[in-house]
């Protein structure tokens, strides 16, 4: 949890402009770029081979889970499944006014519980705090482990610190954001408590505010630099990645379908051989939400995903585009997204 936590935190940052009330944890349906009304989704996803069977695995699927949605389009329950048989849940609380996310609880199979994460707001609805509890069961369930997260934003309701504390709550890690003139974000200032490395993350912009180019830093030396090209709906269609001596060492090329899902990724190395070869095909519903992606490694096939999703018998779909008479969704090309989901946490970045 603690990882898409993170993700999802860094792609809210270098978006052009950080929402007063943003939402660090996915928890709408649209958070997962879903339209329409969907009430629930059981997902699963398997290895494959070139006749698309179902290649044997330990325990069945590599993920088998179903999400539960309410009528307000928040997620109020994640229920996984291990060789088809239901194991671990997770069940999600929100204020009745604000909708905000209050609770997370995660309960073994037999309703034991294993961990709670409890989120605290602030003025305007801005997060704060982040606590989680967990009850392991290698210490008898009765003893807790805590850590926390806090949240720091400035007068303008960007975020300004983010720290992550440990169990007895030593801090592990605090990352200081600094904006420019325009609001956006050009640093980012990462210290740990178990060493005294200091990272740094500089970004910039051009003259829309989107995000071309990231470098980061480890005790002022360059450890990983990116550069971006986006196209006119502002997704990313290239991108090149460069070491700490500043080379080239690969450059990656997407594309993408009618409705914004990617159709290729693939990179090649500085001497332009072909590192990374990944193609993806789709099937959709009604609403456009993709319900098989296979992924192939070159030509042949290598996973399968598949979305089962019930729906809502409403006959609107809210904060979606309808179209009146033909009763379809729209998609809004013009709209500039709020983030850019192909980044990755600054830790992974930097230990590549």
């Amino acid at each position: 949890m603690l990882k898409t936590r993170i993700y999802l935190l860094f792609a809210l940052l270098i978006s052009s402009a950080f929402l007063l009330e943003a939402q660090i944890v996915p928890v709408t349906t649209m958070d997962y770029g879903l339209m329409g009304y969907p009430l629930t989704i059981r997902y699963q996803k398997y290895a494959t081979d070139t006749n698309f069977a179902q290649k044997e695995q330990k325990q069945s699927f590599i993920d088998d889970y179903q999400m539960t949605f309410n009528e307000n389009r928040r997620l109020v329950q994640r229920q996984h499944f291990i060789s088809g048989n239901k194991d671990r849940y997770t069940v999600f609380t929100y204020d009745e006014v604000t909708r905000d996310l209050l609770k997370e609880e995660l309960f073994e199979a037999n309703a034991k519980i294993v961990s709670t994460i409890n989120h605290k707001y602030g003025y305007l609805g801005r997060v704060e705090e982040v606590i989680t509890v967990e009850y392991p069961a290698s210490l008898g369930g009765a003893n807790k482990m805590v850590s926390k997260q806090t949240y720091k934003w400035n007068a303008k309701g960007q975020l300004s610190e983010y720290s992550v504390y440990g169990d007895y709550a030593s801090r592990e890690k605090t990352i200081e954001y600094y904006y420019g003139p325009q609001d956006s974000l050009i640093y980012t200032l990462t210290t740990y408590g178990f060493n005294k490395n200091i990272e740094k993350t500089t970004y910039k912009r051009d003259f829309k505010h989107h995000l071309i180019e990231m470098t980061a830093f480890r005790n002022d030396q360059q450890v990983r630099r990116e550069t971006y090209d986006l196209n006119d709906l502002f997704l990313v269609v290239g991108k090149k990645v460069y070491n700490g001596k500043n080379k080239l060492t690969l450059s990656y090329t997407y594309t993408y379908d009618e409705h914004n899902y990617m159709l290729s990724e693939v990179a090649k190395d500085k001497n332009k051989k072909w590192a990374i070869e990944y193609y993806y095909k789709y099937e959709k519903d009604k609403f456009f939400n993709w319900t098989k992606k296979t992924t192939y490694d070159g030509w042949e096939p290598k996973y399968i995903e598949t979305r089962a999703i019930t729906y809502s018998d409403k006959d609107h779909f809210y904060q979606d585009l309808k179209d009146a008479d033909q009763k379809k969704v729209i998609l809004n090309y013009g709209k500039e997204p709020e983030t850019l989901k192909f980044q990755e946490d600054t830790k992974g970045r930097l230990d590549d």
